[in-house]
């Protein structure tokens, strides 16, 4: 347990609060602490103002029912548009919070990982920064630097619990802004891309759009846009051990490896299946150093799941699961994470580390 995280599957919970459908159940800590006694290291958390907007709820608050490509008219039209906010019950998010502190470690020493599917104000995430530094104290990791090169080992996370969100819009914008400006002095940017690249690019935009229609999950769209408040940006930011991110261009540009620091993508089991076709190298290369999560399309209403050996086969860590499900995914998934004396955590198989930065495939046993 002495490699860097990503070097490991790990088991992983999809909207770890409901209860049961991910339309009209109940949001509880009840199936977190289950999850948790199982030995699940991932939890999913979506999080949302509550009614009188001054603190933070947990609910799934959209479905997947409006993305479906149905032409329908009156009454079953008006339902569909209704049900676009589902009508899940809230738990209180300190609540949430609390369980998982008691009950994080009763199965497995190794750490735990908070996904957050934000959805807040910047003064909720202010807020959020406080319960969560509050309630877990020196059980929580920050990392030393703002942008870690390298994930570290469970071995030495040994009780910790990490925060993986996407980082707040006011600090992206920043970010994007000093790259803008790092692009302009490029001699690529001077010079135009190569033609090879361009006829490149254009064989691949079918595929890249096709992957882009299909990553639907909720951290990728936003409640409202958040005004600019660097004064609280920071707060939270700093407890993001992992941070998150959406695709929002090319799946190929998305995937490149980065030297100077490692993240988090997400992409929905449609998109994976899509990616594997011309991304496959690509997507092995890129988990090597960094966390790829794929989750359930957003049709999957009755909590089902989908077969997880897609993802591991291309080295990808968080494959997300409705843990209140049944069925033989399911099974399959609680069967692979007894390995390792049941810690929630399986070292991925060499040839899925033996990819060559310059090879094009992986070196098969």
């Amino acid at each position: 347990m002495t490699a860097p995280l990503s070097h490991y599957f790990i088991y992983t919970g999809h909207n770890s609060y409901l209860t049961g459908n991910q339309l009209s159940s109940d949001c509880s800590d009840v199936p977190i602490i289950k999850a948790l006694k199982r030995g699940v290291r991932v939890v999913e958390l979506d999080l949302w103002p509550n009614s009188t907007k001054d603190d933070v709820d947990v609910l799934h608050g959209r479905s997947g029912i409006n993305f479906l490509p149905l032409d329908l008219r009156g009454k079953m039209h008006t339902f569909l548009a209704l049900l676009s906010r589902t009508l899940t019950a809230p738990v209180e998010l300190i609540k949430c919070l609390k369980s998982i502190k008691e009950h994080a470690f009763s199965a497995s020493e190794y750490p735990v990982v908070i996904t957050l599917e934000d959805h807040l104000t910047p003064k909720l995430q202010a807020k959020v920064a406080q319960m969560v530094t509050q309630t877990f104290g020196k059980m929580l990791f920050r990392p030393e630097s703002e942008c870690l090169k390298e994930f570290p080992a469970p071995e030495d996370l040994k009780y910790k619990i990490l925060i993986s969100t996407k980082p707040p819009k006011e600090y992206l914008e920043a970010q994007t802004n000093k790259d803008k400006e790092k692009e302009k002095d490029s001699d690529d940017d001077v010079w135009g891309k190569e033609p090879t690249e361009l006829t490149a690019e254009q064989e691949d935009e079918k595929t890249d759009s096709d992957a882009s229609d299909n990553n639907q999950d909720d951290e990728d769209s936003d409640a409202f846009e958040p005004e600019v408040d660097s004064s609280r940006a920071p707060g939270y930011k700093s407890l993001i051990a992992i941070p998150g991110g959406k695709i929002t261009g090319r799946l190929k540009e998305a995937l490149k490896v980065e030297p100077d620091k490692v993240r988090r993508l997400s992409l929905s089991e449609q998109a994976l299946e899509k990616a594997t076709v011309s991304y496959g190298t690509d997507l092995v290369r890129f988990t090597q150093k960094n966390f790829l999560r794929i989750y359930p399309k957003g049709t999957r209403f009755n909590s089902s799941n989908y077969k997880p050996q897609i993802g591991w086969m291309h080295g990808a860590q968080m494959i997300a699961f409705n843990m209140q499900g049944y069925g033989r995914s399911l099974w399959l998934m609680q069967g692979m994470f007894r390995a390792n004396g049941g810690c929630g955590y399986v070292k991925k198989p060499d040839f899925l580390m033996n990819v060559d930065a310059n090879s094009e495939r992986a070196k098969l046993p």
